[in-house]
């Protein structure tokens, strides 16, 4: 019996998981949680099985990780799927990735009820176009299906690797700058960071790899500079519930260091901003012979704050715009 993506959410867990899962619930419980789906190769190589059967059973642990962050009230889920470094695999087993990718995806289509009803919003993370049509076309249907939803997030990282990402970040507010949409004076991290492809998802609060591997290879580097980072020495088709109560409870006792480290840097970005925007401000009005008019200097403080905060947010919409638009192309008419 093949697994489906939501349709286990339907299946209730039995008293004492649920029981397991009110006491977590008391605790702080993360409202984003990325994984590095690492081991299904040597899995499949302990269990003498093929490695498309390895990827299958890897997929099928995704499905029951899915209901368990669905249990505890984790509102966004992002998952590495498929780097861009695993192109340089072997041909049949890319060959046999993506026909896992096809198949699923289509299955992804065939539970349209059931991802309604959950109201998930399903994204991908990465550069598609490295994939084939066949591909594109079906990421093209289920984030055309889901596009609307918000009550929960599945973030697939396929064809990604954060220099990518961090690459294509900068090439496009070069593009923005050469073309008026912003100014060189409005290139700050947080920019820099709005412009990755995960710049509609939350902050990520925990990141999980499996495998016994202690890196991230080049996986969100950026965006898990303030995240609980859980390594466990699991293969992840062998993951089981109280691995994943483990990392959880990982987090929970590490929340409030964290948080006092995101509260400091957030603080200090901002005075940084504000420093940034005087700056700025000031150098206009001294090529206007006005730098010594205290009155003059404060409203246009104002002013290039607010100008600076309308440029920055149509810069964004326009390339939220176009990246849409560059996936929804593959639909067919």
């Amino acid at each position: 019996m093949s697994s489906t993506w939501f349709g286990k959410q339907e299946k209730k867990p039995s008293w004492f998981l649920r029981f397991c899962y009110q006491v977590l619930r008391s605790g702080n419980i993360p409202n984003h949680v990325a994984f590095i789906m690492d081991g299904n190769r040597r899995f499949a190589k302990n269990q003498n099985i093929s490695r498309k059967e390895g990827h299958s059973k890897g997929f099928d642990i995704l499905t029951e990780v899915l209901q368990w962050c669905f249990e505890l009230g984790i509102s966004e889920v992002t998952v590495y799927a498929f780097s861009i470094e695993n192109f340089k695999r072997s041909s049949d087993e890319v060959e046999a990735l993506m026909n896992i990718f096809k198949d699923k995806l289509e299955k992804l289509m065939e539970e349209e009820e059931a991802i309604m009803k959950f109201g998930v919003c399903i994204r991908f993370v990465g550069d598609i176009s490295l994939f084939n049509t066949e591909i594109q076309e079906a990421i093209a249907k289920v984030v055309n299906l889901t596009k609307d939803n918000n009550k929960s997030f599945l973030n697939i990282a396929m064809a990604y690797t954060s220099r990518d990402e961090i690459t294509n970040a900068i090439k496009e507010i070069a593009v923005g700058v050469d073309n008026g949409k912003i100014k060189e004076s409005d290139i700050t991290e947080e920019l820099i960071e709005n412009c990755f492809y995960t710049n509609q998802c939350q902050p990520v609060d925990l990141l999980i790899r499996t495998s016994g591997e202690v890196r991230l290879s080049d996986f969100l580097l950026w965006q898990t500079s303030f995240s609980i980072l859980c390594f466990i020495d699991v293969l992840w088709p062998a993951l089981s519930v109280w691995d994943f109560f483990y990392c959880i409870l990982r987090y929970q006792l590490g929340f409030n260091t964290m948080e006092n480290a995101k509260e400091l840097t957030k603080l200090k970005e901002t005075r940084t901003q504000m420093d940034n925007d005087l700056k700025n401000a000031h150098r206009e009005l001294k090529r206007a012979n006005k730098e010594n008019d205290k009155e003059a200097l404060n409203a246009r403080l104002i002013e290039y704050t607010t100008e600076r905060k309308q440029r920055t947010e149509l810069f964004l919409q326009d390339l939220n715009e176009k990246r849409l638009k560059n996936i929804l192309a593959h639909l067919k008419t």
